[in-house]
């Protein structure tokens, strides 16, 4: 008993440390940065030189933003369009927001969500919150819409942030990003009357994006970078895979030889296997759930594979107890 106490500990404590990633790996940046600001405002300081404790805007990340009016029509509808470029990141993700007003709406599977603090759910296509990425995009490039308020409430303030990164999964100097704000004017402004075009509206140096010469030594640097995660990738993916088969292979080879010869799990009284198996079932469904959401999130697989062949073999123990209760009860010899 004081082993199954050890063992239920152990696993309880490793659903737990999943669990916990689970919540942390949900997509889209937070609303605060790390040092405890705004990130639309003051921007995703968790990334860049300086990371990860305090990174720096860059001007070599340029973010823009296209079919932005000078001014807004009630209940109008502008399809809006967020591209973030760096001379060498080509993935990246952002967060805008309008200060709530209006409304933002996209069509299903553009890796766009409600913020994460938003009380609207991730699979939501609107919403009149703050927006993000849903994951790291790449090209780093999204399409939605903005639908004006109902009615004339003033000048609309927009904040919008975009971040570049190298695709390596850390927050690193290899990263970068920048900010950028700008202003829809009201209805019944001036601006209405004479501009009713729209505009691109960007940040950053474009000197640096177009005209800046490669670096051979950070190109080197990337391609040993991309070399050792390729093998560091297909290395774990081959390991687990043999062994997960071989774990397979030696369940299916007891499960016969136990046919075979007319044996099995010793008998367990029903007091203690109905609380066994319950415990089994309980841990199997959790780590079931957070695979699967895993999964649906589109996390690495080295985070759902492990979590869903575990779940599997909880409910293997379930039906392994279910044997033991069912076994025939025997009394050994003493003599």
């Amino acid at each position: 008993m004081r082993l199954n106490s050890v063992r239920t500990i152990v696993v309880i404590s490793l659903v737990l440390m999943l669990a916990a990633q689970a919540l942390a790996s949900s997509g889209g940046p937070p609303s605060e940065n790390a040092s405890g600001d705004s990130t639309i405002v003051a921007g995703c300081n968790c990334h860049g030189v300086g990371a990860p404790d305090n990174g720096v805007p860059s001007t070599e990340v340029i973010v823009s933003i296209g079919g932005v009016p000078h001014a807004y029509n009630v209940s109008e509808s502008y399809e809006l369009t967020i591209t973030i470029e760096h001379s060498s990141n080509t993935a990246g993700g952002f967060m805008l927001s309008s200060g709530g007003i209006g409304t933002f709406s996209w069509i299903e599977g553009l890796n766009i969500r409600p913020n994460v603090d938003s009380d609207d759910a991730k699979t939501a296509t609107s919403t009149s919150d703050n927006i993000s990425h849903s994951k790291t995009t790449e090209p780093a490039e999204w399409t939605f819409n903005w639908t004006a308020p109902d009615s004339d409430i003033g000048d609309v303030g927009f904040f919008l942030a975009g971040n570049s990164v190298d695709g390596h999964g850390s927050n690193d100097e290899s990263d970068a990003w920048n900010t950028l704000s700008f202003i829809i004017n009201s209805p019944s402004s001036a601006t209405a009357q004479e501009d009713t075009t729209t505009r691109v509206i960007s940040v950053g140096d474009y000197q640096s994006l177009f005209v800046s010469e490669p670096d051979p030594e950070a190109i080197a640097h990337e391609e040993q970078l991309a070399l050792a995660d390729s093998v560091f990738s297909t290395g774990n993916t081959l390991f687990f895979s043999s062994l997960c088969v071989l774990i397979v292979a030696a369940v299916f080879q007891m499960e016969i030889l136990e046919r075979k010869n007319g044996t099995g799990p010793a008998h367990l009284a029903k007091e203690l296997a109905y609380p066994q198996a319950l415990r089994r079932g309980i841990i199997s469904a959790l780590l079931f759930i957070i695979g699967l959401n895993w999964l649906a999130d589109g996390a690495a697989a080295y985070l759902y594979a492990p979590a869903i062949f575990c779940g599997f073999w909880a409910a293997y123990g379930v039906y392994r107890t279910a044997l033991a209760a069912k076994a025939e009860p025997t009394v050994k010899d003493i003599m």
